[in-house]
């Protein structure tokens, strides 16, 4: 059964939306066609470091890399092909058609990427996705280090 003839098909989910939630059914709320779960597979792809997934450690992206080192004017061109090496190595059914870039202008290391694809089994057919490069910077001010009392051990003189 081809791709086109399950997406036309009510019955048939094609994967997991993400980020990952219940859906009214009791289930994980699922994508119904190939163009609307790879858009889910690019976000996964681009926002996963490499050597972030164990047992795949080519898995993912160096965006979050590029988008910490200095800002430089080649900064986009970078950023294109990281998305173009994982998106071969990873989803090589995807045909990038359009990366469009858009800066934040409240902080430095912030830019949204905008893709435009088809599938290479469906070339006349497009979708397009956005994705934030903001989440990193939150989790990596967010996270609080705790801080454990030492102890030195003795006794009740601290000896």
């Amino acid at each position: 059964m081809g791709a086109r003839v399950k997406d036309l098909d009510p019955d048939i989910y094609i994967g997991i939306k993400l980020p990952m939630e219940m859906g009214s059914d009791g289930t994980f709320k699922r994508t119904k066609t190939a163009l609307e779960q790879t858009k889910y597979n690019i976000i996964n792809l681009l926002k996963t470091m490499k050597g972030e997934r164990l047992g795949q450690p080519t898995f993912g992206s160096n965006i979050p890399r590029v988008l910490f080192e200095p800002m430089t004017v080649d900064i986009e061109t970078q950023i294109e092909e990281e998305i173009n090496i994982s998106l071969a190595e990873w989803l090589p059914y995807v045909s990038i058609k359009q990366i469009k870039f858009k800066h934040s202008h409240e902080h430095d290391n912030q830019i949204t990427v905008s893709i435009i694809f088809s599938l290479s089994f469906e070339p006349d057919r497009f979708g397009s996705v956005q994705v934030d490069f903001d989440a990193f910077e939150d989790i990596l001010l967010s996270e609080e280090v705790p801080i454990i009392p030492v102890s030195h051990g003795g006794n009740q003189h601290g000896i």
